[in-house]
């Protein structure tokens, strides 16, 4: 298989991507990091690291927390490694990689070859029947969703990667063929819609993950490109939990992964993909079972994703989804981007706030703000603090980033 990197000025370079030869018995068992430089450089060392058995930690490194922390944990670059010891040393894993953090402290998360090789197992099987000739990469590597679906899918299929720094939509467009798996983002969906520019691509499948997908997008999309869109459910701790494909409302649990519920009915995962240790002040031995704090109803081996119980507006018995409201927020010609949180509040006698940021270009009131979910939602009554910012900001995987 070969690693096809598109440039700017039209150049392509082009790297065999050959087992034997990336192998540097020298990084063996050595714990060192992996930045985020540009896409091609991740894919080359993160190949290289995982033939060679080192232990690397992937990472943003315009995060200055994580920076911090790393410098604070003695984990250096490969180049610049001195042996020192690290809390690391001891443990079994190929791969560190962190949560988002976007509401808190970031998450390590230790993945082994086994986590990695059993989920390419699954997702293997589940794209078998789409025949897929080359994965097209618009995310970024240092994240689970991208080195799973973006490097190591197609490396033990056999699959050519392609790649470019910076894909515009139509940039993809050009470049997408028949036969072709594009791991993106809901963002990137988003922006595909908006263009004037469309293409027959009936052919390929779209690969969506990292946030929810509004549904409406989905059969926006399928009508104006004819393609399908499957979308994973997971997370950094989990890896992938289930999957779905265009606006399916439930979602089908991966080969090997257990479903069950505890008594608020939020999920808990159980399979071979879920980190056996986590890492925030210390080391915490999961057991290869995560309980989330997702609302879920189940419905035999499938289910229904409610939402986070930070993402749930509870009225009157009822939950709401806070993307739901983000989703009806962002049909309104003047909302670029919302951003919506549940706060809860002692002093209220509802207990809880939508916590609402905009980006718009004109500034709506709290009251023409009501009404427009309460159009959607029917004549339901919230407490909503509600504030505007120039820009919420979005990761490299395109979440939506709040700041307390």
């Amino acid at each position: 298989m070969h690693l096809k990197v598109y440039n700017d000025c039209g150049s392509i370079n082009s790297h065999k991507i050959n087992k034997n030869e990336f192998i540097n018995k020298e990084y063996k068992n050595k714990v060192s990091y992996i930045s985020s430089s540009s896409k091609e450089i991740n894919a080359l060392n993160i190949f290289k690291s995982y033939f060679s058995d080192a232990k690397s930690i992937l990472f943003d490194d315009t995060n200055k927390l994580l920076v911090k922390k790393l410098q604070t944990l003695n984990i250096s670059s490969f180049e610049n490694n001195t042996n020192t010891s690290t809390i690391f040393d001891d443990k079994e894993f190929s791969f560190v990689y962190f949560t988002s953090g976007s509401t808190g402290e970031s998450t390590a998360a230790l993945k082994t070859k086994e986590n990695i090789e059993s989920e390419i197992k699954a997702l293997s099987l589940l794209l078998k029947k789409y025949n897929i000739k080359r994965v097209i990469v618009t995310v970024p590597f240092i994240h689970i969703y991208g080195s799973l679906t973006g490097l190591f899918y197609p490396y033990f299929n056999d699959i050519d990667i392609i790649l470019k720094e910076h894909f515009l939509p139509n940039d993809l467009l050009e470049i997408c063929d028949d036969h072709s798996l594009v791991v993106t983002t809901p963002l990137y969906i988003k922006a595909l819609n908006k263009i004037s520019t469309s293409k027959d691509l009936s052919k390929s499948l779209f690969l969506s993950s990292t946030a929810p997908l509004d549904p409406k997008e989905a059969k926006d999309f399928n009508k104006k490109f004819s393609c399908s869109i499957m979308q994973l459910f997971g997370s950094t701790e989990t890896g992938g939990i289930a999957y779905k494909v265009n606006d399916e409302v439930l979602w089908t649990a991966l080969e090997n992964v257990t479903i069950e519920t505890n008594e608020k009915n939020e999920l808990k995962v159980k399979s071979p993909f879920v980190s056996k240790y986590l890492y925030e002040n210390e080391f915490k031995d999961t057991k290869q079972e995560i309980q989330t704090f997702d609302f879920i109803e189940k419905d035999g081996n499938k289910f229904k994703l409610i939402g986070r119980s930070s993402q749930i507006l509870k009225i009157a018995g009822k939950r709401y989804s806070t993307i739901q409201i983000e989703n009806i927020l962002e049909e309104q010609e003047e909302i670029n981007k919302a951003l919506v949180y549940v706060k809860n509040d002692r002093n209220s006698l509802r207990g809880e706030i939508l916590d609402i940021t905009l980006e718009a270009s004109e500034e709506l009131s709290i009251k023409k703000i009501k009404k427009i979910l309460q159009s959607e939602l029917s004549n339901l009554k919230f407490l909503i603090d509600l504030k505007y910012v120039s820009e919420i900001k979005t990761s490299a995987i395109g979440k939506k980033l709040w700041i307390n």
